[in-house]
């Protein structure tokens, strides 16, 4: 497989902040950058832990959208189920309903990923700073001409640890942060100088998205603005986030440039929060046809 996306498989049950609760659906960051891939190329695997019972729930989802299931590794009877609650600010709350150990051992390792560096042209990965995973990746990185993008997990985006993110992140080709982290990480408030700020890191794309606002695409001699879909009726909004990095990604190991890469997100982010989980069919057509309308090319 091309592009490999390397983070959780899960059963979400999702309270909104109007107090609706959607239910039992597919999620996890991986199946939602799956679908953002997806939109774009059909030669990308997930590749994680996943209970027993997960084919026997979400198998179906997968043959009806021709996904492979072959990265999904069982690693216990039952698949990690985890309540998410939005609040009024926006922001949300996790919750692992099997607790936190049960949720961790599920999620994908450095060995699980080895076998990749070789073959495929980017990597997605959702994470959070912990030294030992990444020292791992990293040494797999030095042998490998493939793309690395790191979307960073909210719980390593505090001032005390901008450096050792940094030092991360700068082995690597992308990063993909929400404004709010953003903010949090680099303890600033301003756009422009968070954007400033980025652009010492040196890195050959950040993807700094702003929800509703759509995604600044940085560099380290260039920031691009791209608003988000006009038009979009946001129902759920799991996901957007995962979904548009996994279609940057994609982007960025085709060679677009920084305008397409951040449309080809944003087209990715309004298929996913357009409805309750996951789309239950990713429609390709679709989304390329809206891509080509606005002058990009598949």
């Amino acid at each position: 497989m091309r592009y490999i996306i390397a983070s959780t498989a899960v059963t979400d049950e999702i309270c909104l902040a109007d107090g609706k609760k959607v239910g039992k659906v597919a999620g996890g960051a991986g199946i939602y950058a799956l679908c953002g891939i997806k939109v774009w190329c059909d030669d990308v695997l997930l590749v994680t832990g996943v209970g027993q019972d997960y084919r026997s729930i979400y198998g179906q989802w997968y043959e009806d959208n021709d996904i492979s299931m072959e990265g999904l590794m069982i690693k216990g009877n039952r698949t990690p189920h985890t309540v998410v609650q939005y609040l009024d600010n926006g922001e949300r709350e996790e919750t692992p309903l099997y607790g936190l150990e049960h949720y961790q051992k599920m999620e994908s390792a450095p060995e699980d990923l080895e076998p990749y560096f070789q073959t495929a042209s980017g990597i997605y990965i959702f994470k959070n700073s912990n030294t030992c995973f990444w020292e791992k990746i990293i040494q797999m990185k030095k042998n490998s001409k493939v793309v690395i993008m790191w979307e960073i997990a909210n719980d390593a985006t505090y001032v005390d640890n901008k450096e050792h993110v940094k030092d991360i992140a700068r082995n690597f080709e992308i990063l993909s942060i929400n404004l709010t982290e953003a903010k949090n990480l680099l303890e600033k408030e301003g756009l422009e100088e968070i954007i400033e700020e980025f652009q010492t890191w040196g890195m050959e794309l950040i993807f700094l998205r702003m929800g509703s606002k759509g995604a600044v695409m940085i560099t380290p001699s260039q920031k691009m603005k791209v608003p988000s879909m006009e038009g979009v009726h946001v129902v759920d909004p799991t996901g957007g986030g995962n979904s548009s990095s996994g279609a940057v990604l994609y982007g960025f190991c085709k060679g677009y440039d920084l305008r397409s890469c951040g449309q080809m997100g944003n087209i990715s982010a309004a298929m996913c929060i357009s409805g309750y989980g996951i789309p239950a069919i990713v429609k390709t057509e679709k989304y390329r046809t809206m891509f080509e309308e606005r002058g990009g090319k598949c």
